[in-house]
Formats: structure tokens, C-alpha cells, sequence
């Protein structure tokens, strides 16, 4: 039986009313293989269980014959354990796994767990010694509720290019789970500063730091095909708790638990502190609480309203009160809910509604409709926000990205790269995606997507910016991909009362800075971010930042001054919640000056970080660019885009579901590489311009000499 499956009103997060429903973006295949108390064995690309990594699988799941025995070929599967054998349980589960050694490569098992992040993991180190051998695990505090893709409870992960050869699976069950015989009632009600009723992200967990399973009074919000009331939120998330299961809910919750003591926290985006309280639940009674969320910071008082450039659900309507509840839980004002595509197929569809009609605004919390395609591994995703209406190019002429470009200019939309305009080729060292070195010396990108997955990766944005071109930074947590709505998030300044249309126009002014927990202010001689200064040379530029860190998050490392791309001051934490910095520069040439803050929460995928967008100081007639970095910057450029006129597809494809689009991919651009020539010649000509002027400066050229060419015309 299940501890609270089975309670009245208490449900999995399945079985919710009908919504909206996307095709599911994510490799799904049911396989034709039984065993015993499984109702279901799925390959898969993504289980949802922290620590198993996604992948995206070369080898596509399938059944093979080994010995006469069938067993599972793949790289990821995940198993849906039969309900009625288990479900919600809490007990030691053994799990045998017999394997053909001879393919079978270290490999990942993770599973539906009680406590902590809800994940348990054990690493598998195949035994080579005989022709097929048997790993028995003990699955600690198995839970099973259906928590993973598409319900199902256990999965199998062989990173790294590798591959499981399954034969047999045994699932069986201590039965060592107490089940409760007396229950209380929960009420809980959320409230905002002011005392106004408002969406919240809950956890609630029992003195072993069990979660509940939330029931259909919290929020069923979509990830990718799946209905949640509850999720985990990733070590990039922060929660004041090492147990990291969590619901939302709109305004209030209800619930029927077992009795006992259990620990209430509540979070509600950056600006705010945490709730964390005690919550006794009696027999037979009804335990009520308030909570009253206290800010750190309020931003919209002084105008600012944060964003994310980058979030994925479907809407058959514009009027989605949960996928509301979601964002406004994290106090995100603009959500950019995009459809997107790839050349085979339309994901995360939005209902048919654009511009205005696609809005749903309730409480200055806004949902607006755009768009993420064409999107390729090869030349990048790209992001349109704020359109009117969609345009996802025909497998013909996909890697067009410009007429995608020109369409949503025309429509005032906003566009840009996401995944911070930066990939590898083949296995190389990163370069800039190709897309974005063909449009952005044609004016064509607004911004660059440089906030996600934990870090700020700038070195795009920076090289762009040495060049003179004045594109703004964005962050977008990329749900369901990688964190929760709001995780990371850009900041903007309307300068007055919430107004969708005045954030999006501010946005395009550049007025903004990203984050994910530091809070910036930033000026020069009185200039806020994203404005130009205009200055005689030698003059004493004052420039004033300070940034702030709710200390509940993290706690601050130093703020940083950046011009052209350096770090021309740096300001030490002082043992408070703030650093500030206040200092003079003379500047002799143009520049473009910016700040960044750090927190003391880094490593690769999980930095405490904030970046500002520069203003732009301008001596004279000269750009804005760094004068001893553009040679190089052009050469590099200009090189990237000569390799493009005769470069394959990079192999193996990755990324863009390629279990169902690698194939087309790879045909197409030989196709239309060549119908792609006119506008690779016109970036290099723009950038052969821009040096050309850059030449015209004798400082600059006085410092650096170079020769360099457009692509050549010939194949």
C-alpha cells in the first residue's frame, strides 16, 4: 500500500484534469520486454532524477537476442514499477540486474527516493569475468511514486558514449514500510508582503524528511509530456533544506497528512527571504497557517521587473492559470514562453495566439508568446521574443536564419542566440556559434542568452562588444531543460509602474542586468546601464555600483568593474550583505564599461553570479570597441565564416532530438550551404568594413598591423 497514495485527495501529479498537451520533446520508446511487477520499460533520453545524466543517445533503444536471451540494448532506460506492487512507498527495495559483460560499460542506476533530492544513485562497474553477470542493489528508501519520465520510478544511465546490455531485471520489495493509521488536515495560505494572496514554491517535509505527495489543490504544471504537482529542485536552486522536493501552489493548500512535526519552508523568488516554521499536524484536526513572505529587496519600487528570456510549456489557451502560478510563484514579471521548433517539428505550442492576444497578465506577472527556431546545434538556437506572429522555416531553407531575423524585426519583436552564443565544434575548443557570427555584423541580433545552467559564459558577448556592436546580455533557465522558471533571470528597468510593452522597449535600450541572486545598481557620471556618455578625452569619468545578495542565498565574493572585457577594479566583500564601488577613470578613447558581481557558490555548473550591460563612453567619433582586439577578433570571424562555405555537418549530430532529425540535418546543409553564400559574403564584407575604419584611427594602428581578406568566392 502506498503511505499517502492512497489517502483521499492525495494524488500523484497523473490522472489531473485535461490541459494542454505538447508532443513529447523528449526520446521516448516503449519497449517490448516484460518482467515481473513492471508495467512498463521505456529508452529515453532523460529521467528527471538528479544525478543521472541526460543524454542524447546515439544508439536507439531496442530489443537484441543474446545467447538466445532477449535483452535491452541501449544507453538510457528508465523502468515504470507496476502501482500495485509499489507505490509511495518507504522501504529498501532489491533491485537484480543481469547483463552481457562483453558491451555493457559502467553505467548509472537512480531511483524515485524519499528524502533529500528525491534521488537515489548507485554507479555500476560491469564484472568482465563470465559472459553475463548479476549486480544486486538495495534501492535505500525507495519511494516509486512515478516521480521520472512519464511516471516511471528507475533509471539506467551509461554516460559517456556507452552502452547496457540487459537480460534480466528482479524488482522485490522488503515490505518494511510503516503505514500511518491517524491523519490531521493542513490549511495554508500565502501571502505577499502587503497581505495580498499570492502563488508560492512550497516544500513540507516529516521529521525523516519525507514530502508528502501534493494533491490536486497545488498547481499541476507541465514538464515536457508529464502533469507534476511535485518536482525537485536541482542544486542550482536555492532552498534552505537539504530535502528538495517541492510543489507550488496559487494562494492556498489543503492537504491530509499523517500525524507528527513537520517542517514548513516557502520561497518565492530572489527579492524575498525564506518561511521556514514548524507545522503539527494532530489527529483529527485542522492545523491553519498564514504565511507572510518578508522581501530583502523590492525591485519594482525602484522600477526594475526581472524576466526570463527562456521558458518552454504548451498552451492551448492564452489563459493558463497554472503556468501563471508557476512564474508568479518565482516572481517572474515576463515570462518568454516559447514554441520550439526544429526542421522536422513545432514543440511547446502556444494555442495559435501572438502579440497582445498571447498575453495572460495578472498582478504584474506576465506570459507572452515566442518563439525558439530555427534552432540547430550547428549554427545555434535562436530566441524571438514579444512577436506577433510565428515563422519556423521549412526543412528547405532552415539554416536561413536571417529571413527569420528580418521577419521578426519587422514585427518590433526582439531576437538573439540562446545557450549564451557559444558552442563546441566536433569536440574542438568552443568558437562562437555560426549563426551568430553571420548575423551580428549585420545588425540582426539584439541579444545574447549568456545566463544559464549556473554560469555566465561571456566570451561571445565580450567579443562582440570589442567590436563596437551593442547587444544585451540575457539569462533563461530553459525549463524543462535545465532549472526552474526564474532560476536565472534579467532584470529591467521601465522606470516606473509595470508595463509589458515599456520592459520590452527597455530591453531593447539595454537597460538590464542579469542574474542569479546579486542585485546591481550601476552608474557613470550619472548614466545608468545600457546609455551612452558622451566625453571630451582625458576625462574623469565617476562611476558608482553597488550589489546586493540576499544572504539567505549566498553570501557575496567581490564586485567587479569590467571595460572592454578586463577587470579594471575589483571591490571585496566587507563582511555585509553589499559591496560598493566608487572610483574615477580617465578615459583618452570610447569604451564600454560593465560590472559583475560573485557570490562564493562556484564551480562550473553552479556559480552565484550578476553581469550588468555596459554603458557606452564615447570619445569622440570612435566606437566603442576595444582598439588592439579588433584585428584579431576580425580575422577570427572572417575565418569562421570562409570554413562555413565548405564544412560538412559536424558528425556525430548532437542535440535537436537527433533521434529523429540527424539524418535530415546533415543532407540539408549540403544543400543549402551554397544558397547561403550571399549572406556569408555580406558578414565578412561587414566586417572587413568595420576594420577598415578601425585602420582609419592611427592609435589603434599605430598598435596592431594586420592584412586580412573577405572569404574567398571560390569553392
Amino acid at each position: 500500500m502506498a503511505i499517502i497514495g492512497s489517502l483521499s485527495g492525495i494524488g500523484t501529479g497523473f490522472g489531473a484534469p485535461a490541459r494542454a498537451h505538447g508532443v513529447e520533446a523528449r526520446f521516448v520508446k516503449v519497449l517490448d520486454w516484460k518482467r515481473p511487477n513492471i508495467k512498463r520499460i521505456m529508452g529515453t533520453n532523460r529521467a528527471h532524477l538528479e544525478g543521472v545524466r541526460d543524454l542524447w543517445p546515439d544508439v536507439i533503444s531496442k530489443v537484441i537476442t543474446v545467447d538466445g536471451r532477449a535483452c535491452l540494448y541501449g544507453e538510457f532506460f528508465v523502468l515504470d514499477v507496476d502501482d500495485k506492487y509499489a507505490f509511495d512507498i518507504d522501504e529498501p527495495v532489491e533491485l537484480q540486474i543481469t547483463y552481457a559483460t562483453d558491451v555493457t560499460t559502467p553505467f548509472i542506476v537512480g531511483w524515485d527516493q524519499n528524502g533529500g533530492t528525491g534521488v537515489g544513485i548507485h554507479n555500476v562497474e560491469p564484472d568482465k569475468s563470465a559472459r553475463f553477470a548479476t549486480a544486486t542493489l538495495t534501492l535505500d528508501r525507495a519511494r516509486l511514486a512515478g516521480q521520472a519520465t512519464q511516471g516511471s520510478d528507475i533509471a539506467f544511465s551509461a554516460p559517456g558514449s556507452g552502452a547496457m546490455v540487459i537480460c534480466d531485471l528482479k524488482i522485490s520489495r522488503s515490505n518494511k514500510t510503516v503505514e500511518p493509521t491517524e491523519f490531521g488536515t493542513v490549511k495554508l495560505h500565502f501571502q505577499d508582503e502587503k497581505g495580498l494572496s499570492v502563488p508560492a514554491r512550497v516544500g513540507l517535509y516529516d521529521a525523516s524528511g519525507r514530502a508528502p505527495l501534493a494533491n490536486r489543490t497545488a498547481l499541476t504544471l507541465q514538464r515536457f509530456a508529464d502533469d507534476r504537482t511535485m518536482m525537485a529542485a536541482n542544486d542550482r536552486t536555492f532552498w534552505p533544506s537539504e530535502n528538495r522536493q517541492i510543489f507550488y501552489a496559487d494562494k492556498n493548500y489543503e492537504a491530509r497528512l499523517p500525524v507528527g512535526t513537520y517542517e514548513l519552508i516557502v520561497g518565492r523568488g530572489i527579492e524575498y527571504k525564506f518561511h521556514i516554521s514548524n507545522v503539527t499536524i494532530t489527529r483529527n484536526a485542522v492545523s491553519d497557517v498564514t504565511v507572510k513572505m518578508e522581501r530583502y529587496a523590492d525591485m519594482p519600487a525602484a522600477g526594475w521587473y526581472s524576466g526570463d528570456a527562456h521558458i518552454h510549456f504548451t498552451r492551448d489557451e492564452a489563459v493558463d492559470p497554472a503556468a501563471w502560478g508557476f512564474i508568479a510563484a518565482e516572481d517572474i514579471h515576463i515570462a518568454n514562453v516559447l514554441e520550439m521548433g526544429n526542421i522536422v517539428r513545432v514543440f511547446f505550442q502556444n494555442g495559435g495566439k501572438w502579440g497582445k492576444a498571447s498575453r495572460y497578465i495578472r498582478d504584474d506577472h506576465a506570459i507572452v508568446s515566442g518563439q525558439e527556431s530555427p534552432r540547430t546545434g550547428f549554427f545555434g538556437h535562436t530566441i524571438h521574443q514579444n512577436i506577433q506572429q510565428p515563422m519556423h522555416l521549412k526543412a528547405d531553407e532552415y539554416f536561413n536564419y536571417g529571413k527569420v531575423f528580418d521577419e521578426m524585426q519587422a514585427q518590433g519583436g526582439i531576437s538573439g542566440f540562446a545557450h549564451m552564443g557559444w558552442g563546441a565544434r566536433g569536440g574542438h575548443a568552443p568558437r562562437m556559434n555560426r549563426g551568430l557570427v553571420l548575423l551580428a555584423p549585420l545588425g540582426k541580433v539584439d541579444f545574447i542568452e549568456i545566463l544559464q545552467g549556473g554560469r555566465v559564459t561571456a566570451d561571445a558577448w565580450y567579443k562582440l562588444l570589442n567590436l563596437g556592436y551593442r547587444i544585451k546580455p540575457a539569462a533563461g533557465s530553459d525549463w524543462p531543460y535545465i532549472d526552474l522558471p526564474g532560476i536565472v533571470r534579467h532584470y529591467v528597468n521601465v522606470g516606473g509602474p509595470f508595463d509589458v510593452d515599456r520592459w520590452y522597449k527597455a530591453y531593447e535600450e539595454g537597460r538590464t542586468f542579469i542574474t542569479n541572486g546579486p542585485l546591481l545598481q550601476f552608474s557613470i557620471n550619472g548614466k545608468g546601464m545600457g546609455e551612452e556618455l558622451r566625453v571630451a578625452p582625458g576625462s574623469t569619468l565617476k562611476v558608482s555600483a553597488l550589489a546586493r545578495l540576499n544572504p539567505e542565498l549566498d553570501r557575496l565574493d567581490r564586485l567587479e568593474l569590467i571595460t572592454l572585457g578586463d577587470v579594471a577594479r575589483t571591490a571585496a566583500n566587507n563582511g555585509t550583505d553589499s559591496i560598493s564601488l566608487d572610483t574615477e577613470i580617465k578615459v583618452d578613447r570610447s569604451m564600454w564599461i560593465a560590472v559583475r558581481a560573485y557570490g562564493q557558490r562556484k564551480d562550473g555548473r553552479n556559480t552565484t553570479v550578476a553581469h550588468s550591460a555596459p554603458v557606452y563612453v564615447v570619445v569622440g567619433d570612435e566606437p566603442t570597441w576595444k582598439r588592439e582586439a579588433v584585428p584579431q577578433i576580425v580575422a577570427e570571424l572572417q575565418g569562421q565564416l570562409k570554413t562555413m562555405l565548405t564544412e560538412p555537418y559536424e558528425t556525430p549530430v548532437i542535440g535537436n532530438e537527433p533521434w529523429e532529425n540527424r539524418t535530415i540535418l546533415s543532407e540539408q546543409w549540403l544543400q543549402q550551404r551554397p544558397l547561403l553564400r550571399p549572406e556569408i559574403e555580406k558578414a565578412s564584407a561587414a566586417y572587413q568594413a568595420l576594420l577598415t575604419r578601425w585602420q582609419s584611427y592611427p592609435k589603434a594602428a599605430d598598435k596592431v598591423t594586420a592584412s586580412l581578406t573577405p572569404p574567398s568566392a571560390t569553392r
